[in-house]
């Protein structure tokens, strides 16, 4: 009897379990990033007066930085006079969504100039003066203690102040607000 009654219990088991594999081959194909501002396809193509393409803009891709490392340093005064910013090491962000990550940023930007400071210092007691010049500092500092710094993001780099003798942060308003558009009009706002 008990024979019986376990025959009908993994019957609806094996029912459900054919079911359950028949079922994924039912579902109809998601339109995944499909533009809703573009012309249907039956729609006649309108064609435009021949003229001169205008040049494709910049692309300016946003970069991981988490776990990332880097040794790209620039000359911070060849990048001013191309249009960077000095940019802050302080926690701009107010609101809650954005702020952990400036946070995580500025954090980052803090440390590796502490970790510079600290080389610098360590040459300076070693050959009583500061590097000369770029060069000096990429080869004597960066390259011979194979120092690499955290990734920035996408509009920030990394600059020596050959006047000052120490690292800072540059920023390029001009990434940012070209990422800032790509995102606009990739959103439709």
């Amino acid at each position: 009897m008990s024979s019986q009654l376990r025959g009908f219990r993994t019957a609806p088991l094996g029912a459900s379990l054919l079911l359950l594999l028949l079922t994924p081959g039912c579902e109809e194909p998601r339109h995944v990033n499909t533009n809703l501002n573009a012309p249907a396809a039956d729609a006649a193509p309108v064609t435009a007066p021949a003229t001169e393409p205008a040049p494709a803009p910049e692309i300016v891709q946003p970069r991981e930085t988490l776990g990332k490392r880097t040794q790209d340093i620039r000359n911070a005064e060849d990048e001013l006079k191309k249009g960077a910013e000095v940019g802050t090491t302080k926690i701009t962000a107010k609101d809650p969504i954005t702020l952990p990550g400036n946070a995580y940023t500025t954090i980052i930007g803090r440390t590796s100039i502490l970790q510079i400071e600290h080389a610098m210092n360590l040459y300076k007691a070693t050959n009583d003066r500061f590097p000369k010049d770029y060069s000096e500092f990429k080869t004597d500092i960066i390259q011979a203690n194979n120092l690499a710094l955290p990734t920035l993001p996408y509009h920030q780099e990394y600059g020596y102040d050959e006047k000052e003798h120490k690292l800072i942060i540059l920023e390029y308003p001009d990434r940012k607000a070209a990422v800032q558009k790509q995102n606009d009009a990739k959103y439709g706002r």
